[in-house]
């Protein structure tokens, strides 16, 4: 069965059969209407949901890390021990993972969601440099 959103969408299929490839495969052309971009988002007034993460990367830096497990044992120390229900047990140990990191990392408030290289030094700045030097050079 066809979604009723696309078979709207789809206004003329055909199969070509004299094209021959020596294959048993045959032409298939379709001619789609595709709306505007316009039309397919939202509400432009709302306001765009801003996610927190933690700041994970600075977990590369060894006293950073030495202070997360730190006070990821001292929290774990803290605890009582002995629980009888997972579940619990497991929310438990979220919470404490999460007040560590908040802790000793620190949170950062993100908007869109671009890629980008997270890690950015002067030696990848100099490569990429040589290569866009060296492309043009040609």
């Amino acid at each position: 069965m066809t979604n009723m959103k696309t078979s709207k969408l789809i206004q003329d299929i055909r199969v070509y059969r004299s094209n021959e490839i020596d294959s048993d495969h045959f032409l298939l052309c379709a001619k789609v209407n595709f709306p505007p971009r316009c039309l397919n988002k939202g509400n432009k007034k709302a306001p765009l949901k801003q996610e927190e993460f933690f700041k994970g990367r600075l977990l590369t830096d060894e006293s950073i890390r030495w202070l997360y497990t730190q006070t990821v044992k001292l929290h774990l120390n803290s605890t009582k021990e002995n629980e009888i229900d997972i579940e619990n047990e497991w929310k438990n140990l979220q919470n404490i993972l999460k007040s560590a990191a908040n802790e000793s990392l620190g949170t950062i408030k993100r908007r869109n969601r671009r890629k980008y290289l997270k890690i950015w030094d002067d030696q990848i700045k100099q490569l990429i440099e040589t290569k866009r030097k060296s492309y043009k050079n040609g």
